[in-house]
């Protein structure tokens, strides 16, 4: 009788420390889990400006032929190549919001120069 009651005692701390540590965990991990996406979303990000920027150079640098609109599109294609082998998915506003900046950084490098 005393050893059921005792068990009983024991089992029923144990529950209760699972319990407050659950109530405490589970808060910590979804905020863990919220800042690692978003760390996940920056890295994606930069990758597709990385992506963008090596596409609008080799672009610029191999298509002597078109300007303007053309080489855009070539852009565009290559670029959607790129971002769904990586499965980084963005819309057209920002791709060309990007190859618009990349465009921009390189005619600054060339001033630069």
């Amino acid at each position: 009788m005393l050893n059921e009651l005792v068990f009983n005692v024991c089992l029923a701390l144990v529950v209760g420390i699972c319990g407050v540590i659950a109530h405490e965990l589970i808060p910590y991990l979804h905020e863990k889990t919220y800042e690692a996406m978003k760390a996940l979303e920056a890295t994606k990000w930069a990758w597709a400006v990385d992506i963008i920027a090596e596409v609008v150079r080799a672009v610029e640098q191999t298509v002597i032929e078109e300007h303007g609109d053309e080489k855009k599109a070539i852009a565009k294609q290559l670029i959607y190549k790129a971002m769904k082998e990586a499965n980084i998915y963005l819309n057209d506003e920002q791709i060309d919001m990007l190859i618009e900046a990349a465009v921009h950084a390189m005619n600054g490098e060339k001033v630069a120069e």
